[in-house]
């Protein structure tokens, strides 16, 4: 396992990261093929064919790349206003329909409660984006790159109760700024802790261009998603996405999503 700089030395609080970007003859960590059941037990649709099930995120990914080509915003966190409202479900899927037309990073920063790893089967004791946050691996070790879509994966390895402190180190917001500056083209979405559980999301929203909020309707408290704006700071909310909505039926997804599965802040950018 990885524990060491490039050069072999431990790493600094704040290192000289080189480029995040592949460079020609540069070893490469190796593809990670899918499995496609699994997947499918766990509701991930993203890298499949045209579905019901699909259709919302295609739909989710055309607003937000024309949102980035108007705007220049590159790196989205997707939050939600409390536990269970769905937000690694849509930062999953939407991360990969979006490596279908664009090079993507998902990055998982939910360290207290990490699910991708679990969801998209990368398991195992390879290092994860916390062992990059506490100095013990370099970045590129933390990378899964998916087989047949341009989509890098840095899940988080094991839960921590110290999240805050791996979050506050400033290895965090440089490693995401230079993926935003390293490749125009590239997007990063980000998988948040739930944005009114604690104060990690505080740490992670000035890394990220804009928020999209996931809420789930008859269960998330409209009180929660004004105090969501509180959390983030100056990190604007570019838009939301309603999850398993109650009130319409859904015609296009048995997963529970209705025609309402995006909406638009009246106080946000458009998407």
């Amino acid at each position: 396992m990885a524990r060491g700089s490039a050069g072999g030395g431990p790493m600094n609080a704040e290192p000289d990261i080189p480029s995040l970007r592949r460079r020609a003859g540069e070893q490469v960590a190796a593809l990670v093929a899918l499995d496609a059941s699994h997947l499918a037990a766990h509701r991930i649709f993203g890298f499949g064919q045209m579905s019901d099930q699909l259709y919302p995120f295609f739909m989710i990914r055309s607003a937000l790349l024309a949102h980035a080509e108007r705007t220049g915003h590159r790196v989205f966190a997707v939050t939600s206003v409390e536990a269970g409202n769905g937000k690694t479900h849509v930062a999953a899927n939407l991360a990969a329909v979006l490596s279908r037309v664009r090079p993507t990073v998902l990055v998982e920063l939910d360290l207290r409660r990490p699910t991708l790893g679990a969801r998209l089967g990368l398991c195992g004791e390879a290092p994860g984006i916390d062992d990059y946050l506490g100095g013990e691996a370099a970045w590129r070790d933390t990378a899964a790159p998916i087989e047949g879509f341009d989509l890098t994966v840095h899940r988080v390895r094991r839960a921590h109760a110290d999240a805050e402190q791996l979050l506050a180190s400033p290895r965090l917001t440089h490693a995401l700024k230079r993926l935003a500056g390293d490749d125009p083209a590239a997007l990063c979405i980000i998988d948040t802790p739930p944005a009114l559980i604690g104060d990690d999301l505080v740490h992670i929203a000035p890394a990220a261009d804009g928020v999209l909020l996931v809420a789930q309707e008859g269960r998330s408290r409209k009180s929660g998603v004004l105090e969501v704006s509180g959390a983030l700071g100056s990190t604007p909310i570019v838009g939301s996405i309603l999850n398993m909505s109650l009130s319409q039926p859904a015609p296009r997804s048995g997963y529970g999503y209705s025609e309402r599965y995006y909406r638009r802040r009246k106080d946000a950018p458009s998407i």
